[in-house]
């Protein structure tokens, strides 16, 4: 959700090492879709800088790629490319739905794999259910041929 990247799960796990990465979230695609009505229309929410816990964000740093405060933006952020929120937020948000797009293509595709994937996952859970009692079925004839044969010595 902090970088607005899409990746897969190898550099998500990846992203979740590097140090300067490690505050961010990782959000599933399908989260991503379900917030898309928020991204078009979002709610007004407030966030606090966490360096200056008093401040709100309401700069973002285009160098950083990152929301600050007006603290942030003279402190920290000095000679950075920094704009006001509301002037930025159009192009990031056109941004992020031109990203979207070609994810939309595939998400039958998707669906579609993980419905095929979920059909076979309980196929081979009824075969595994089906093997284990021919299992226990085959141990209790052994155990009964074995008590035959006790019973003749």
């Amino acid at each position: 959700r902090d970088c607005g990247k899409l990746v897969c799960e190898k550099c998500t796990e990846l992203h979740q090492t590097w140090e300067d990465f490690t505050h961010h979230q990782i959000v599933p695609i399908q989260d991503v879709q379900a917030d898309a009505a928020n991204l078009i229309s979002p709610k007004k929410k407030v966030l606090y800088c966490p360096k200056h816990k008093d401040n709100v964000l309401k700069v973002y740093c285009e160098t950083c790629n990152e929301l600050i405060c007006t603290d942030c933006t003279i402190q920290l952020h000095q000679g950075h490319h920094c704009d006001v929120i509301s002037d930025t937020f159009p192009k990031h948000k056109q941004e992020i739905i031109n990203q979207l797009e070609p994810v939309k293509h595939h998400l039958a595709a998707v669906n579609q794999a993980l419905h095929i994937f979920d059909a076979r996952s309980r196929e081979i859970q009824d075969q595994k259910a089906a093997v284990q009692e021919e299992i226990h079925m085959k141990i209790d004839q052994l155990h009964q041929v074995l008590e035959q044969r006790r019973t003749e010595l």
